[in-house]
């Protein structure tokens, strides 16, 4: 799938491992079977598979947060993010099946608590395809013997991407029994936006990037003390933002208290998350960050990528000192548009009491 900072997709992950006591003994033998087809059901032989074991809390209190690592196919790269040091790799036979053999302590995390692993696999590209087709499985492994639900590919016949400087047009075949869809662009393997794949989206959330689009739809399949819940993810296909940069493009940015780094949410990299503050506790850090725009300007909305930090308020201010709170939302990727239109020099994004914008990746501010 996509590489890209995912410590709050990991946080989340994790807290969902770790909710329930491993059933596997830790000395026993563990064998993991399935078999992966295309979508018309042909068995798809001699496939790579990544088996990669999520972290719980426990395990990445000692590795660190934010974490930069990548859940799925990245993992079947040869060169792996860092949190791949925890996978299994398998192929599959001609008949698609596969194996892997692992032992009880493997599919246990802190004191015992179950674990949940992800396994993914990819078709390889065609024609014009950025990548292929892939297919993801997330679960529980609660017995010395489990079979995964058949994986099939989700292999649409069309994905493409078009519109204008306001409008992004979607447009893709659908997949039998797909509840919704989710829409997803990144930047040399950066995710810069997700959000639910409609017909039209707002072409400034894709500002002049040249990248990749995928579209994916998540299943389930009841499993014995598990659910297998199922991502099925289209080819990738590229697309060039048409929008072109925002009025905030390479203008100075500030983070509260964090001066250990450069403020580089407004470079239009999509690939340099606002490091911790090296302060020491009870220092308040990252609870803002505001862009100086130079001179008023219009602000319309303001776009923050990666968002960790739950619910946002977007503040304006003409001297960086008084602030007036204009609009707010949520989600990790947050398009936040302000009801009228104001003019203002300093543009602030406040997280929640409690909260930092630690991971952010980009700020940007349009007309």
């Amino acid at each position: 799938m996509h590489k890209t900072r995912v410590a709050a997709l990991l946080t989340l992950m994790a807290l969902a491992a770790g909710c329930a006591q491993s059933k596997v003994p830790t000395d026993a033998k563990v064998t993991l079977t399935g078999q992966l087809v295309r979508q018309d059901g042909a068995p798809a032989g001699d496939l790579k598979l990544a088996l990669t074991r999520v972290p719980d809390l426990g395990e990445l209190a000692f590795q660190g947060i934010p974490v930069a690592a990548t859940l799925g196919t990245a993992c079947l790269a040869d060169d792996p993010p860092p949190l791949c040091k925890l996978l299994q790799r398998a192929t599959t036979d001609g008949q698609g099946t596969f194996t892997v053999h692992m032992n009880g302590s493997d599919v246990q995390g802190t004191f015992g608590a179950a674990t949940t692993f992800d396994l993914a696999a990819q078709l390889p590209a065609r024609g014009s395809e950025v990548d292929g087709p892939s297919v993801r499985a997330s679960f529980e492994i609660q017995r010395t013997e489990l079979t995964v639900p058949t994986l099939k590919f989700w292999e649409p016949d069309h994905v493409t991407v078009g519109g204008d400087a306001r409008t992004t047009a979607l447009d893709w075949s659908r997949m039998p029994d797909a509840d919704g869809y989710t829409a997803h662009f990144s930047v040399n393997g950066q995710e810069i936006w997700s959000d639910t794949a409609e017909a039209t989206m707002d072409s400034r959330v894709f500002e002049d990037a040249n990248g990749v689009v995928h579209i994916s739809a998540a299943t389930s399949a009841k499993g014995p003390d598990t659910t297998f819940h199922l991502f099925h993810t289209s080819q990738g296909v590229g697309f060039r933002g048409r929008a072109g940069a925002p009025e905030s493009r390479g203008k100075p940015c500030f983070a509260e208290n964090n001066k250990s780094e450069p403020c580089h949410l407004t470079d239009g990299t999509f690939d340099h998350p606002l490091g911790q503050s090296s302060c020491a506790e009870p220092c308040s850090a990252n609870g803002w960050a505001y862009i100086d725009l130079g001179a008023p300007e219009p602000v319309g909305a303001v776009f923050a990528r990666a968002n960790q930090a739950g619910t946002l308020t977007v503040e304006t201010s003409d001297d960086a000192t008084t602030w007036t709170a204009r609009a707010s939302g949520d989600g990790q990727f947050a398009a936040l548009s302000l009801p009228t239109k104001v003019t203002a020099r300093y543009v602030r994004v406040h997280a929640a009491p409690g909260s930092k914008l630690t991971g952010l990746t980009q700020l940007s501010v349009w007309p």
